[in-house]
């Protein structure tokens, strides 16, 4: 439902959680997050997805913060998102800190992940990461 109105071609990590915010008992916007398990571990964003007619209200951004607040107060992990968007970017989210901007990084090894970001469309436009911080 909610895949054609987003950029990202390549299909969802099955290790994302997927979470719908609903206006009248239809589902009007969409996100999924994965936990990264590292060196650090941490949660970001992986899709963020608000049907057109819903654009523009608020509904992405008070997903993405209730989303946000519900993951930092379970899992004590720091809560990322990686964007483009000039509206999350832009707008007043309260409680979040850019934590990078710019280009995304070429990677220096040869991994599968570097490998992907060498590939991946956010490599030709300048993106934004930001950081959930609690309330």
């Amino acid at each position: 439902m909610f895949r054609q109105y987003h950029y990202l071609s390549g299909s969802l990590a099955s290790t994302a959680r997927c979470y719908t915010a609903t206006y009248q008992e239809k589902p009007v916007a969409f996100i999924a997050v994965v936990h990264i398990h590292m060196k650090t571990r941490y949660c970001r964003v992986s899709r963020l997805v608000v049907l057109p007619d819903y654009q523009g209200i608020g509904m992405g951004k008070h997903l993405l913060n209730f989303i946000a607040d519900l993951y930092t107060s379970q899992t004590k992990a720091p809560f990322y998102i990686l964007t483009s968007n000039p509206q999350i970017i832009r707008g007043t989210l309260g409680n979040w800190k850019i934590t990078r901007f710019g280009h995304a990084s070429k990677g220096r090894n040869d991994s599968r992940i570097n490998n992907g970001l060498r590939s991946s469309l956010s490599r030709n436009r300048i993106t934004v990461s930001m950081q959930y911080t609690e309330k």
